[in-house]
């Protein structure tokens, strides 16, 4: 459809499409027949087009290519189209258990429906099937008639005796695939060289998720003269075909952890920058050495969180893909059996002399660090993939935490134990992996002590991948200690930290001291660097893996040193939570989230973290209160710093480390004795509840549906284009403003607050387009402008920092949109050249627009023309946005926020908004 119009038109014949489907369309003469489960044959389930009227405006050519499109769609939906492609057509090859007679095989099941089998339960399960294609049905498990979706090889349980249970209520106990390679035989000839052509790899190696094809072929060549002449080979049979293909060069390495570091990154970044996607088949020509395969694996995990690697070999023995791979160096480690990572295996396809075989593998038993009850400890309960992940918050004194943690640490690894903490600089300064490793240490451990910058800049392979890090964790392996590697500090340090825990393959445990590392960043196995180049971020997180901590500890006094900023960010995370997903537990947020497998475990009404807005401005005030304390803890900190490089003596370190304690005991004294007992209960309610909230609704999609984030999770990336843009974009200017001299920090801005901003614009696009208008629209935007009357969402500090660097408002919009080109969803669905995929919502929140793309990897995800996108920019360099929710006169009302005020009492503007929504439900 070329205009939003038509697209609102295409949205609601499809809700009239999948009405007809249930059976409840009146146009449709026999939908009695489908209510009773009547016979009916394939010529029944398909009729005429109906609501013709809606597509009058179209052309005849436009109708019927609509026409054909519905056809196609509903043979997609059944799954026997012999279009059917990617996730919908690896769901008919694969069995629903382990066991082969516990399934009937799906081609059987295809062939029975076509010939008109009697089989009434199934011809009424696919006319009801319209959220994604049918599962056949197992022999031993009963499912209702009405199950639909996707998940591998899950062993469910029955939590309701009727036949309307859907996905939302089913409970599965596991949901993670045994990882496996397949070895395939290729020619040899008499010097030893493999005969390749890359029909060959592209047949034999399996797709990527939900791909048709391998959009392109890039080869890593090592230096022997096989690899190279082996590599020619494919390139020239991929000329043949048709098909792209790019030759990088493997260089020489010592066995040197640095120089194979920097080798993988270097590479890694080159294929994104040579055009690398999603869909790339990734070949790398080896020369079968010792270490190889390792470091072809971690290659093969990085560009996008892994893509298809074919491992050419020609080695004569058989060297399994599934035992644990290392490096030559001994210090990166790739185990696919291993639970962290899930049972992800970027291995996909190995070719050599050898003959067939198949490597299969069950996952190792998951035993994470599962702390014993205790009285100043409360957990949260949260699963990845079917898998327990403890996360405690420990609600006692700073120093009994640390004591905790290190004890904890200590009693599950035993005396063996090596420690490696990795801090930022904030956390640096505040003592908080000084703490903790010092504690360590007092129990026998010793460890290694890794601070670095911070800052999304900061957040690249070169800030992290240092020499002196690499030789400890090095040095501890072949002591055979157990490196624990521990995150302390915020979202960025501990996403990229468990980036090097995940390929020197070692213990992780997350420690964080900020609200959006606690609920976001360790509610995700995601771990990653972004593409930065000259301080400039080319593209966020997309070089990483997925792997998971085996313990997440926060200390809830930790929270007392926060920015506000930290707490806007959290707060922006939050609102767009709360407006993709509302009431999630209602009878029509089941519905609108029916197809989330297992969702009814964690869902809950996600709105009520609007009720906390009281306690989240009384600890903005009270953060405004003690800055000037936080202020000198920070400066002893990093004069502690500077003497550490200066190596000054252990006591007057320890001197200025004492009164940086007094300072910061000083500040927790505030929130205790200061405050009052309404202003502190409200505080520690907000941050209760926050937390609580968005963990579970992490939950509700990773527990069970979609663990690697690449399928119905990607609902999370709502506001994320634009959000990723703009605080690409600024990271830029705040590098030029420091080398101005300009002080930056009014407009400086965290990714959630970005995150938050992109809410509201995706609003304004959404009722631009039709999509979204009235108490919907008003509701919308009221989660966020309901937390903004400390300004931590306007773009009016931003504005000005623009102009002072003389950043025009084309220079602002088009450097945006050149990051959001690169935006790692693209690929999810089909884009023009000149549109963009984001997501938008409709009607209310917890409603989001759905793709018409039936190919799509994830509905959600929309095609939006970089246009409208611009347009909203414009607005916002306006400063139109600048706005605050409050009640007047018993309603809503969006203003200025120029015009507004920090004093009074925003409960009731709270209480009043979750009213509002909740009538929408």
């Amino acid at each position: 459809a070329e205009t939003p119009a038509m697209r609102v038109d295409i949205e609601k014949y499809r809700m009239k499409y999948r009405a007809y489907r249930l059976g409840y369309s009146k146009t449709y003469e026999q939908a009695s027949n489908i209510q009773d489960s009547s016979p009916l044959d394939k010529k029944e389930i398909v009729c005429e087009p109906i609501d013709a009227p809606l597509f009058n405006h179209l052309s005849d050519a436009k109708r019927n290519e609509i026409d054909k499109y519905r056809a196609d769609y509903r043979k997609y939906r059944l799954g026997y189209a012999s279009g059917a492609r990617g996730e919908v057509a690896d769901l008919f090859r694969r069995q629903l258990s382990t066991e082969e007679e516990t399934c009937e095989p799906v081609e059987q099941l295809w062939e029975t429906v076509s010939q008109g089998a009697e089989d009434l339960d199934t011809l009424d399960s696919l006319a009801r099937s319209y959220s994604e294609p049918f599962v056949w049905r197992p022999q031993g498990i009963g499912l209702a008639s009405g199950y639909s979706g996707v998940f591998s090889e899950a062993m469910c349980k029955e939590v309701e005796q009727s036949d309307s249970k859907s996905m939302y209520h089913t409970l599965p106990t596991s949901v993670l695939s045994d990882p496996s390679a397949q070895y395939f035989q290729v020619p040899q000839m008499e010097d030893g060289t493999l005969e390749l052509d890359a029909e060959t790899l592209l047949k034999k190696t399996p797709l990527p998720k939900a791909a048709a094809e391998f959009s392109s072929i890039h080869i890593v060549q090592t230096s022997g003269v096989s690899a190279k002449i082996a590599a020619a080979q494919v390139k020239n049979s991929a000329a043949k075909i048709g098909k792209p293909c790019v030759v990088h060069d493997w260089p020489t390495l010592p066995a040197d952890a640095k120089a194979e570091f920097d080798a993988l990154y270097a590479l890694g970044s080159d294929l994104i920058l040579q055009g690398a996607n999603r869909a790339t088949l990734l070949v790398f020509v080896g020369a079968g050495n010792p270490g190889e395969m390792a470091l072809a694996v971690i290659l093969a995990m990085l560009p996008f969180r892994g893509i298809q690697l074919a491992y050419v070999t020609p080695a004569e023995d058989y060297h399994d893909p599934l035992e644990p791979l290392t490096s030559p160096s001994g210090v990166f480690e790739y185990h696919a059996a291993q639970p962290e990572r899930m049972g992800r295996a970027a291995l996909a396809a190995i070719f050599g002399p050898l003959g067939d075989r198949t490597f299969k593998k069950p996952l190792d038993e998951w035993k994470p660090l599962r702390p014993d009850a205790h009285p100043e400890e409360k957990p949260a309960p949260f699963k990845i993939g079917a898998l327990d992940l403890p996360m405690v918050t420990y609600e006692g004194e700073y120093s009994a935490g640390v004591e905790r943690l290190a004890t904890l640490l200590v009693d599950h690894y035993g005396s063996d134990l090596f420690p490696v903490v990795s801090v930022g600089e904030t956390g640096d300064a505040l003592g908080y992996g000084d703490d903790l490793l010092e504690a360590l240490a007092s129990k026998d451990c010793p460890g290694y002590y890794f601070s670095h910058a911070s800052g999304e800049t900061c957040k690249s392979p070169e800030a992290y991948g240092k020499l002196e890090l690499l030789k400890a964790i090095g040095a501890a392996k072949k002591a055979r200690k157990t490196v624990v590697i521990i995150a302390v500090g915020g979202g960025v340090n501990g996403n990229a930290t468990g980036m090097m825990a995940a390929m020197a393959g070692s213990v992780f445990i997350e420690v964080p001291t900020t609200l959006m590392h606690y609920n976001d960043a360790t509610t995700s196995a995601k771990k990653a660097f972004s593409l930065v180049l000259n301080g400039q971020i080319l593209s966020k997180n997309i070089l990483g893996t997925f792997y998971l901590p085996q313990l997440v500890f926060c200390i809830s006094e930790t929270f007392l040193t926060l920015s506000k900023c930290s707490v806007h960010a959290a707060v922006g995370e939050a609102c767009k939570t709360m407006g993709m997903l509302g009431i999630a537990n209602s009878s029509t947020g089941q519905q609108d989230w029916h197809n989330i497998l297992g969702g009814v475990e964690f869902a809950s009404d996600f709105t009520k973290i609007i009720d906390t807005v009281g306690g989240f401005e009384e600890l903005i005030r009270f953060l405004q209160q003690t800055r000037e304390l936080k202020a000198k803890a920070l400066a002893l900190g990093e004069e502690l710093s500077g003497m550490r490089m200066e190596r000054a003596s252990d006591g007057q370190m320890a001197n200025v480390a004492k009164h940086r304690e007094r300072r910061l005991r000083e500040l927790r004294q505030v929130f205790h004795g200061q405050l009052s007992k309404e202003a502190r209960d409200a505080v520690i309610q907000f941050l209760t509840v926050i937390n609580t909230e968005i963990i579970a609704a992490k939950a509700m999609f990773l527990a069970y549906s979609d663990p690697f984030e690449k399928y119905r999770a990607l609902l999370f990336e709502y506001a994320h284009t634009l959000g990723h843009g703009v605080e690409a974009f600024m990271n830029g200017l705040y590098r030029r403003a420091s080398l101005c001299g300009l002080d930056y920090s009014e407009a400086f801005r965290l990714h959630g607050q970005c995150v938050g901003m992109a809410v509201l614009w995706a609003g304004e696009m959404s009722k631009s387009q039709g999509l979204l208008d009235g108490d919907g629209f008003l509701a919308h935007q009221a989660l966020l402008y309901t937390f903004n009357r400390f300004g931590g969402y306007d773009f009016a500090p931003l504005r000005r920092l623009c102009d002072q660097l003389e950043v025009s408002k084309d220079e602002f919009c088009e450097g945006v949109l050149q990051v959001v080109r690169r935006d790692n969803k693209r690929g999810y669905c089909k884009c023009r050249e000149d549109s963009s995929v984001d997501q938008l919502v409709r009607e209310r929140p917890g409603c989001l627009l759905r793709s018409s793309d039936p190919e799509a990897e994830l509905r959600y995800l929309v095609e939006v023309t970089e246009d409208s996108q611009r347009a909203v920019l414009e607005r916002a360099f306006d400063c139109e946005f600048d706005k605050v929710a409050l009640l007047k006169e018993n309603q809503l009302h969006l203003v200025s926020r120029e015009h507004s005020s920090t004093e009074g009492d925003q409960t009731q503007t709270a209480s009043a908004l979750r009213g509002l929504i909740a009538s929408l439900y």
